[in-house]
């Protein structure tokens, strides 16, 4: 819009131009007695060269549009990454607490604290896990029911797995390439979202037979 302005007002001032130009010459023939003819113009080439330059400037400006709407969307996965990662070990702690606590399992907030686990790891997973890795896993996963007596072993493993992840020096320190330790995170990561599920669904079928 501000190069349209602006295009508008050089065309205004040309116009202005060109007024004093006419008033000038028609003031000449009663000084010198002779008239220099006006000069023809194509008006609809003038017309596309206006159009041609208009649009080359909405085209400029959509570039930029586009540039900006990508930064923001990239920007915004990062600070979606960073509070999936926080997260993430906030809800490992909870869990280790509830352990702990040698009282027995809320299977209700069990449910909800695997479904976040789940839900994050699973975001995180769509930016740091190559498309084949995934195809990969889905061969391994399988479906697992745990028993009330069971819970307690496969959330510390559920805890350790987060740790090992969080913990990885491809995501603790920045700049490091390290092809091994990257599997490794993709692996980690997989067996968490696996398991979660695994949790989560048992957790609410044992809160349902226990009421």
């Amino acid at each position: 819009m501000r190069e349209s302005r602006f295009l508008a007002s050089i065309f205004s001032c040309l116009g202005v131009s060109a007024l004093v130009l006419i008033v000038s010459a028609s003031t000449v023939p009663a000084q010198t007695g002779r008239v220099s003819p006006p000069t023809v113009r194509d008006p609809k080439g003038a017309t596309l060269e206006r159009t041609n330059r208009e649009a080359t400037l909405r085209s400029a400006e959509m570039e930029v549009a586009v540039e900006k709407t990508d930064q923001r969307r990239i920007n915004a996965t990062i600070e979606q990454m960073k509070e999936d990662f926080r997260h993430i070990q906030i809800v490992r702690n909870e869990i280790v607490r509830n352990i702990l606590a040698n009282k027995p399992f809320d299977y209700t907030l069990i449910s909800e604290e695997a479904g976040d686990v789940r839900k994050r790891a699973d975001r995180l997973k769509s930016t740091l896990v190559a498309p084949a890795g995934e195809e990969a896993d889905k061969s391994q996963k399988n479906e697992i029911d745990f028993t009330d007596q069971e819970m307690k072993s496969v959330l510390v493993r559920l805890c350790k797995l987060i740790d090992s992840f969080v913990e990885n020096p491809v995501l603790k320190t920045p700049g490091i390439t390290d092809a091994q330790q990257s599997k490794k995170v993709a692996g980690d990561l997989l067996i968490i979202i696996d398991l979660s599920a695994n949790i989560k669904r048992s957790a609410d079928r044992l809160n349902k037979t226990s009421k």
